[in-house]
């Protein structure tokens, strides 16, 4: 009994300490949007991979608002904190796509691509 307490003390612990890595491909002129239907607070930690500059905004999904807003220049590395109330939208308005590393401190729900318009 102790043995199987200890096993599954340690398989959370290992859960819990996890990330999500994710290599995400921005078409050209397209925005990429995460975190629109999440409701918890997590972490991002971001890697420009491309030549190309991205913009990085947070919006507040009630009033529309931008909360946070930045160029992630090329090769740049960078950790974001998002509230449950944000979405987080990253813009490729380059005529080529972009790749952007992004390691998640939580799972994140809401993700989709949108057309620049």
């Amino acid at each position: 009994m102790k043995k199987l307490l200890f096993v599954f003390t340690v398989l959370l612990i290992l859960n819990s300490c996890s990330s999500f890595k994710s290599g995400l491909i921005i078409p050209a002129n397209h925005t990429f949007l995460l975190g629109e239907f999440n409701d918890k607070y997590y972490s991002a930690e971001l890697i420009n991979k491309s030549n190309l500059t991205v913009i990085v905004k947070a919006v507040d999904k009630s009033s529309g608002e931008q909360t946070q807003s930045f160029a992630l220049v090329p090769e740049e590395k960078t950790k974001v904190y998002i509230s449950k109330e944000e979405t987080v939208y990253f813009e490729n308005e380059n005529g080529t796509e972009v790749k952007v590393d992004v390691i998640l401190s939580k799972g994140v729900e809401g993700m989709r691509y949108i057309n620049n318009k």
